[in-house]
């Protein structure tokens, strides 16, 4: 019994020094995780490393970022500073290990970071310095620990570079398979310069303003088999993939992709497929490409390849993942992303650009637009017009209109709650329709990538499903409001208020982010539009309660917030309107100037709305 005991003693302490309280020093070496006989996951990680910089000098500070894109949590980490040619020694020093600790590596002594807890975290930052003897090019590699028995290993940054470098060219000088060859780019490489080819001898999906391109993707008919060829400006190149794939619609899932990766200075032409999000690999991802040439230089990556339009009978034999018949037509999509060692295709950061229509490969079109999304569209017209134009005059009218219209009524109801209830019913149905449209859309919940410094657009639907609930309760609450005389009225006022301010604050910003998105196919400055609402309705809050209070002291009456609903009474018993708001004891020109303000801010914020509406619908 004894024995037993100390065995699971001996288990137990083995799994603390795992990850309990960081990596040892030994580990900065081989960073492998020891963790019994487990080996690390073969699966694309959850997390991201990113550095804030693609060069650095004596005496810069880089922030190295460890992230989870989708808020996947990990228990532990060890990240070192690498030189990319041999991966073994660490360079530079961290100085900075959040909630971590430095480990004693490298010649610095401190060339790498580990936690010290094995609390859960999502994100965190590091700082990390050059030092006198780190001359060369600089990667970060991270071994991620979500649990015990699962870690993923070689999580790399792309390269970053010594500033004297950076106007080099960067030609890569090995590759990963025979017939991938590497080429440096001939003529001026500063921009992507548009094919003269394309409609002529070429089908040519393009991203062109004048002569100048951000992508081009080519392809022309060779018999039995079709040749393409890739174009993009990156900001960085290295440990980056290119890739197009074949669909037979306009969202991922059940298509054959071919990719160009760039590793470390190797690269390689490869197939593989999307098995509904996931990106997987193929038994034989040579399979029908010949003529391979991957070319990268000054921030341009391309890659041209030869693909069959259909595999033999004995490759249909080994290749057990999906082949498109290139005879038949499909939508082309084209994305850029993240490659990690082993030639593995991590996470896009934007969405794939995705052709309107089917493409075929037999004629020379031109395809100059992408896809557009209508329910995507649609979702956002309906949110937009629910929180900036039904919200935006309904809570004005609530906050501000009760003793205008106090001896008037419209259906046996005061008129400033018609409206908020109107436009907030409204606002409530088209909230939901635009739920249920997205959740068809994406097919249930969406995972939003982070693209480079928008590491916010996550929450965006995590945002949308919160504004919802609240959109859904405040009504609810309404129902068990308490009469005017009521000790708890206050409380629920209150509750009312917050529900509301807090649904509308969250809606904005999730518009925000909304409109930022890359499916949404707004302009980048539409944001500022939204923004720009905001700090009119701050201006319009502020101009109500000045007006207000300047007519307080005409009447030396102080503002009182309780008027009933009904003419004549209160839903919940009776209730006299005090004499102070009755519309014959106030001052015309105030109510004038109060009916002229509100309808001011209907045309404004129906401008506003038309606005977005405009700029979300046309482009």
């Amino acid at each position: 019994m004894q024995s037993v005991l100390f065995l699971i003693t001996a288990l137990v302490i083995q799994r603390v020094q795992g990850f309990g309280t960081g990596a040892p020093a030994s580990k900065c070496g081989d960073m492998f995780p020891s963790h019994s006989s487990i080996q690390p996951e073969n699966s694309l990680p959850p997390f991201t490393l990113t550095a804030s910089s693609y060069t650095y000098k004596q005496g810069d500070t880089i922030t190295i970022t460890l992230v989870s894109p989708t808020r996947a949590s990990f228990a532990g980490y060890i990240i070192g500073a690498k030189d990319p040619a041999t991966l073994n020694n660490n360079i530079g020093r961290f100085t900075n290990s959040a909630t971590g600790k430095i480990l004693p590596c490298g010649s610095s002594g401190a060339g790498a970071v580990t936690h010290q807890t094995s609390q859960a975290e999502y994100r965190l930052e590091f700082q990390w310095q050059p030092t006198a003897d780190t001359t060369g090019n600089v990667i970060f590699v991270a071994t991620v620990v979500e649990s015990y028995t699962t870690f993923w290993m070689n999580i790399v940054t792309s390269a970053i570079y010594p500033e004297v470098q950076t106007t080099q060219a960067f030609v890569l000088q090995t590759t990963q398979k025979p017939e991938t060859t590497t080429q440096p780019l001939p003529g001026d490489t500063s921009s992507l310069k548009s094919d003269s080819e394309c409609g002529a001898t070429k089908g040519c999906f393009i991203d062109c303003t004048g002569n100048s391109c951000n992508y081009i993707v080519t392809w022309r008919d060779n018999g039995d088999a079709v040749d393409f060829e890739l174009s993009t400006k990156l900001q960085d190149t290295n440990n980056k993939w290119i890739a197009i794939a074949f669909s037979s619609d306009l969202k991922m899932g059940a298509d054959e992709v071919v990719a160009c990766l760039n590793v470390g200075g190797s690269t390689a032409v490869q197939r593989s497929y999307n098995d509904g999000k996931v990106n997987k690999q193929v038994t034989n991802p040579s399979a029908g490409l010949s003529n391979t040439v991957v070319t990268v230089q000054d921030g341009m990556f391309k890659c041209s390849f030869r693909k069959n339009k259909r595999l033999s009978r004995r490759k249909r034999q080994t290749t057990s993942s999906l082949f498109v018949d290139l005879d038949s037509d499909y939508n082309l999509m084209f994305g850029t992303g993240p490659a990690y060692p082993g030639n593995r295709i991590g996470m896009h950061s934007i969405n794939p650009v995705v052709t309107p229509g089917k493409v075929d490969f037999q004629s020379f079109t031109v395809i100059g637009d992408t896809a557009k999304y209508p329910l995507v569209k649609i979702h956002a017209c309906l949110m937009i017009i629910s929180w900036i134009f039904c919200t935006g005059v309904a809570i004005i009218a609530a906050r501000y209109y009760k003793p205008v219209w106090s001896k008037s009524s419209l259906f046996n109801q005061k008129i400033w709650f018609q409206i908020h209830r109107t436009l907030m019913v409204t606002a409530m149905a088209l909230t939901i329709v635009a739920f249920i449209i997205i959740f068809v859309e994406v097919g249930g919940y969406s995972q939003v990538s982070a693209s480079p410094g928008k590491e916010y657009l996550p929450s965006h639907p995590v945002l949308g499903i919160i504004v919802t609930i609240l959109c859904v309760l405040n009504p609810i609450m309404s129902f068990f409001r308490p009469g005017p005389n009521d000790k708890t009225r206050p409380i629920f006022n209150w509750a009312h208020w917050g529900v509301g301010m807090l649904a509308q604050i969250l809606a904005i910003i999730t518009i925000i982010f909304g409109v930022e998105l890359q499916k949404s196919t707004a302009p980048k400055y539409t944001v500022w539009v939204v923004v720009g609402f905001v700090i009119y309705y701050v201006i319009m809050e502020i101009t109500h309660k000045v007006v207000d209070k300047l007519a307080e002291r005409k009447t030396g009456e102080g503002e009182i917030d309780t008027v009933e609903m009904k003419q004549n009474g209160s839903q919940n018993g009776s209730f006299n309107q005090p004499p102070a708001y009755s519309e014959g004891n106030k001052n015309k020109k105030d109510t004038l100037l109060k009916k002229s303000l509100l309808a001011l801010h209907g045309i404004c914020t129906l401008a506003f709305t038309f606005t977005l509406l405009l700029l979300v619908t046309m482009y």
